[in-house]
């Protein structure tokens, strides 16, 4: 059985797998997706499950108020932002919202990383 604590790393760690699909822009997401039609809906489910790692006392206020923010944002997406009929969703002027709200994260997260070598 896995833990909570592992099942809370492993949510993480597929929100900012996300979120680093989005952060490359449009094109990159639908290549990582390998143009599935319905990236747009993946990758916002993936965003919206974050959800669940505010409750988690491992994540830092920073870090949970980014996450806050980036569920948020992709949470009032547009529903012809997400609908699932092929990657042009994805180029929907919404998304640069979410993208923005990616950037945040992203930052935030590696703020909190650990600084190897130096």
């Amino acid at each position: 059985m896995i833990s909570f604590d592992d099942s809370m790393n492993n949510c993480l760690f597929y929100f900012e797998q996300a979120a680093k699909a989005i952060s490359g822009g449009p094109e990159h997401a639908a290549q990582q997706f390998e143009a599935f039609y319905a990236a747009a809906w993946e990758l916002r489910q993936e965003i919206m499950v974050g959800s669940s790692l505010l409750a988690w006392d491992r994540v830092s206020e920073a870090l949970r108020e980014s996450i806050e923010h980036l569920v948020s944002v992709a949470t009032d997406l547009p529903k012809e932002a997400f609908a699932g009929y092929d990657t042009n969703e994805l180029f929907h002027p919404a998304w640069v919202q979410v993208r923005d709200a990616v950037t945040r994260f992203l930052a935030a997260a590696e703020a909190e990383r650990p600084q190897v070598g130096g």
